[in-house]
This record gives structure tokens, sequence and C-alpha cells, in this order.
């Protein structure tokens, strides 16, 4: 019981302590461990947790295939991405590439032209002056993802008299070569599923604003417009639509607003009408388009609602999020919560 309850939360309470007052203490082991030991601590607890995590993943996804379970066929699929992703990523490294050494000045030239016409280079000389000052071999700009590949592009230096090895880029840095198999992986299946999945979420959001921006209150009702000025605020047709139009739309939002206190629709229509017919006098009276007021055009007003109402609800927002941190920190520290041990 000790082991499984008071010696973590014993663990956690100390280093949370520690970490909090080591802001506030200027001690320079205290400062060391706070910016530097801590951080490399939970960077390595991160890594376990990954793991851990890819495992139960890979536990879940086994269990489901063989108790064919609905959909079962997808955690197929899964399974084969895993191993396929840590086949490329620790076991098979490609990223080959070609290096040629001893080009004499009566070569440079035709290997220049094959090098600039086989891997469509922009500029030949250039191609030219590395070769030449290249010391220890210069390095053909092209990373094969197999050996085969490197050697049937070998062949055709094989006319010239040059020296030519084939080597491979380093683990982990094969990563990131666009010539290796994960990097081939990422950049044509994992790239290309990622778009599609962002543009699902398109119409994800549609049906989601559609449910919210219904008018069954004031609230929503603000949320409508707006979502509408939003919208049309950042596509060029918004930039096209006339100030006296947007003044008209006003009048009317107004008036929506003011409905429910005005109780003789006379009354009420009389002053949309009077302010319809107003807007369109002052139009006429400015030359409609010609010098329009900055207050009632489309982009002026989307970037007033970006600038201030938006920014001033992420900011309570960010507020918030702040503020439930610090709380479920605190109480972490001092051993109210306990969720990370299960309890």
């Amino acid at each position: 019981m000790f082991l499984k309850r008071h010696m973590p939360l014993f663990i956690v309470i100390s280093i949370g302590l520690l970490t909090l007052f080591g802001h506030f203490i200027n001690n320079t082991t205290i400062q060391n461990f706070v910016d530097n030991d801590a951080t490399q601590w939970f960077d390595i607890i991160a890594s376990f947790a990954i793991f851990l995590g890819a495992l139960n993943m890979l536990k879940l996804q086994m269990l489901k295939i063989i108790r064919k379970q609905n959909n079962w066929q997808y955690s197929t699929l899964a399974v084969l991405g895993f191993v396929v992703a840590i086949f490329a990523g620790f076991f098979y490294r490609g990223a080959n590439y070609i290096v040629v050494s001893n080009v004499n000045e009566i070569n440079l030239l035709p290997i220049s032209e094959l090098l600039t016409d086989e891997l469509h280079l922009e500029n030949q000389n250039t191609v030219m002056s590395n070769i030449s000052d290249a010391e220890d071999g210069y390095e053909i700009p092209k990373i094969f993802m197999t050996q085969s590949g490197a050697e049937a592009f070998m062949e055709k230096l094989d006319k010239f008299d040059v020296n030519m090895e084939i080597k491979s880029k380093k683990w982990g840095v094969h990563l990131q070569a666009k010539g290796s198999l994960f990097s081939w992986i990422f950049f044509n299946i994992f790239t290309p599923l990622s778009s599609t999945m962002f543009a699902l979420l398109a119409f994800f959001v549609a049906s989601a604003s559609y449910r919210a921006f219904r008018i069954r209150n004031f609230e929503a009702t603000l949320l409508l417009v707006s979502g509408i000025i939003l919208m049309l605020g950042r596509v060029p047709i918004g930039e096209l639509i006339p100030w006296w139009v947007v003044a008209i739309l006003i009048v009317f939002g107004v008036g929506a607003i003011s409905a429910p206190w005005i109780k003789d629709k006379k009354i009420f229509f009389g002053l949309v009408v009077g302010g319809i017919v107003l807007f369109l006098g002052v139009g006429f009276a400015m030359g409609w388009n010609q010098s329009p007021p900055q207050i009632l055009l489309i982009p002026v007003i989307q970037d007033w609602i970006f600038d201030y109402p938006t920014t001033a609800g992420s900011r309570a927002l960010m507020i918030g999020i702040a503020l439930g941190i610090v709380a479920t920190s605190f109480r972490i520290i001092v051993g109210i919560e306990r969720s990370f041990l299960g309890e």
C-alpha cells in the first residue's frame, strides 16, 4: 500500500512544491533543476508514456481483431500501419546517396550535363563548380530509397573514369530525408490522409454551424450575424457589397432586436421603412459607393469583430483555462487530486 499509494503521492507533492517554489528562490542549484533537470525528466517520462500508449493501442486493436468486433477490418489497417511505420523508422533506413570523387577536368563537363538533365537541376555551371570544389567527393543531390536504385543510377556514370561510392544517411536523420521509406510513407500516405480528414471536417463544421446558427434566442442571433459577417469579410464578394446595402441590413437587424418591445406593428413598420428610406436618401446624396463610410463596409466590420469581441472572448477562455490549470495543479500538489494513482 505504501509503495502504490503513499510513495507516488509523496514524490508528486515534493517535486511539485520544489518546482513551484523554485521560481521564487534565488538559488543556482534549484534554478538549474527547475530549468533543466525537471524538463529533461518530463521528456523522459513523456517518452515512456508515448511508448506505453502505443503498446496499449496495439493491444486494443489486436483484441478487436481476434474477437472480430464491429469494424475490426479497420483495426487491421491500424495494426498494419503501425508495424510498417516501426519497420521504416527502426529497421529499414533507405536514404542512399552516391558520392563521386576523382573527377578529372575532361569528364567534368559531361558529368555535370548528365546530372543536370537526369536530376532536372537549374544551373549546370553551379554543378560543375560544386564538383570541382568538393575535396572529399561530390554528393549527388538525389536520395534513393533502395540500394538497387542507386546502383542503377551509377551505371549511367560507369562510362566516366570516376570513383563512386554508395552511402546512407545516419539513423535518425533518415526520418527527414526524402528518399527514405519513412519519408515516403509520411508524404505519400500520411499527409494525403490528413488532408482528407481536414476536408471531411469542413462538412462536420458546416453541419454544426447550421445547428448552432438557428435563431432561438438573442445570443444565437448574435452568433448567426457575426458568423455571416466574418464569412463575407473573408471572401472577395464581401468587398463588392455596397455600404448602403449593409446599412439596410443593419436597419433590419435593429428592427429584429427591438421588435419584442414595440407592440404597435404600424409604428414598428414605419420605423423600419423610415430607416431604409433614410439610408437610401443619404446614399443617393453621397453618390452611393463614392467615399463610403468605413463603418458600413463588410471587411471593416469583419476586422473589428475579429480584433475586439473575438480577441476578448479568446482571452477570457485562456484566462479560464489558466485558472483551471492552477486549480488542478494545486489539488495535485497538496494531494487532494489523486486521479494519477487510479483513484
